[in-house]
């Protein structure tokens, strides 16, 4: 008996574990790194940022995920060097991965650089059929992009996964993500010590509809930011629902080196991966870290 409520369980949550790197993705706001790899050293300053995601802080073991990202410059500001690492478990699986990323900057007009990027590493998907249940694999992954910035206004276009992976008849290969990322946003001082970063993101991807994120952050004197941004569209083609949400998130620079956050989406990313009953929204606290600190880090 039990070992037929564990099947029916396990067989139950298989669609949660289809996000690949979801997860990731969806923490661009706090870490643009995980969808363009030529954002690699555009801050400067060598820094460190972690993210603890979980569903209900209440309810032991329940569904979590926790993401790493370190970048900085070397080479007299010519070479970004990146690592990211994400460790999810938004189901009975665990899927972990581990990426690299290499920009190279180079200035091409008055006050404005352009930096090219290219990520590698792996991803271990819990690939699953009837006659295998939880079989993990490894598979390779690569994605390129293009930064173009000044201290006012960036553009940028990126596809983090470029490798069409052969999963055979395995379902994870409908939800396999490759998207496309285009963004466009600026800097504006509006005195009195206070700060706009606005941004647009439009995203398109295998078997969705259209997407565009608005959003934007406000630094109040270099010490505290609030932000706010909406999600529209995405609807995959195999749900009658989008999976659209909002976004808040607070951060709070406690000194030169450590600046804490928190952030409330008020659905999942995967949430058209889940069918179970329960609150929608989800909560991710955030801790980065600057060893030596030449400016403040807006992004």
């Amino acid at each position: 008996m039990k070992k037929i409520l564990g099947l029916i369980l396990l067989l139950g949550s298989l669609t949660e574990t289809y996000g690949q790197r979801e997860v990731m993705f969806e923490q661009y706001v706090q870490n643009p790194m995980a969808i363009n790899p030529a954002f690699t050293g555009v801050r400067g300053d060598f820094n460190m940022t972690a993210i603890f995601r979980r569903k209900w802080f209440t309810i032991r073991n329940s569904p979590s995920s926790q993401t790493f990202a370190a970048d900085g410059l070397t080479a007299n500001g010519r070479w970004g060097i990146g690592f990211q690492a994400l460790n999810d478990q938004t189901s009975y699986f665990t899927t972990t991965g581990f990426y690299g990323s290499l920009a190279y900057h180079m200035p091409v007009a008055s006050n404005w650089k352009l930096s090219l990027g290219g990520q590698g590493g792996i991803n271990v998907l819990p690939i699953v059929d009837v006659s295998n249940l939880g079989n993990n694999r490894a598979y390779g992954s690569f994605g390129l992009g293009a930064w173009l910035y000044s201290d006012h206004l960036y553009f940028g276009l990126s596809k983090p996964e470029i490798l069409n992976q052969n999963f055979g008849s395995q379902r994870v290969a409908a939800l396999y993500r490759r998207p496309l990322y285009m963004t466009v946003g600026g800097s504006y001082d509006l005195g009195d010590e206070l700060l706009l970063l606005p941004y647009v993101l439009m995203v398109q991807e295998k078997s969705r509809s259209f997407r565009v994120d608005l959003g934007g952050k406000l630094w109040v004197h270099q010490k505290v930011g609030l932000g706010l941004s909406y999600r529209m569209g995405g609807k995959p083609a195999y749900s009658s629902e989008a999976v659209n949400y909002f976004q808040i998130s607070g951060e709070v620079q406690v000194g030169p080196n450590v600046r804490l956050g928190y952030n409330y989406n008020s659905r999942q990313a995967e949430q058209q991966y889940i069918s179970a009953q329960g609150p929608k929204g989800i909560h991710e606290l955030m801790l980065k870290f600057t060893p030596s600190p030449v400016g403040f880090q807006k992004f």
